[in-house]
Parts: structure tokens; C-alpha cells; sequence
């Protein structure tokens, strides 16, 4: 793809000067629920899962990226690194 657009939904953050990763803000309730691992102990893994999702949509545009943040604070933090603030 060209470009690519991405919406960062409430579950992407910008808190105390760095990017949070909150699952439970996202709808997809599966991604939050314990896994079990091969040692039969469980483990969460939505902070991982968003991240990569995050990682995997930003990286498919080869001319340009479009980015718009649900989050205020993170919209905020987006422009001034832009330089349009």
C-alpha cells in the first residue's frame, strides 16, 4: 500500500510523557482474557498483542502515514513531534 491510514482507538495512550498500552479500554474482550501456557500457568498478553498491532499497521505504508489518535493527550504529543504545533 501507498499510504495508510491508522486510528489509534482509547486503548493507545499518552500519559506521563511516554505511550500506554491499556487492553482493557479495547472492545475486543478476548484479548484481555488469560492465556494458558504450556506449563498450564496463564498469562496476559493484550499490552503485547496492541503493541504488535499497533507496530504491524504503521509499518505498511511505503510513500506516507496518516495517523489520527482517539486519545487527546496522544493526539496532543503527535503534533508537537510533528512539528505542526
Amino acid at each position: 500500500m501507498n499510504y495508510v491510514g491508522v486510528i489509534l482507538g482509547p486503548s493507545v495512550k499518552y500519559r506521563d510523557g511516554k505511550v500506554v498500552f491499556d487492553p482493557e479500554a479495547k472492545k475486543y474482550n478476548k484479548m484481555t482474557q488469560n492465556r494458558s501456557l504450556s506449563d498450564g500457568t496463564k498469562r496476559k498478553f493484550g499490552e503485547e498483542l496492541i503493541q504488535n498491532e499497533v507496530r504491524v499497521l504503521m509499518t505498511r505504508g511505503i510513500e506516507g502515514l496518516y495517523i489520527y489518535a482517539c486519545d487527546k493527550e496522544l493526539r496532543n504529543a503527535l503534533l508537537v513531534a510533528s512539528g505542526r504545533r
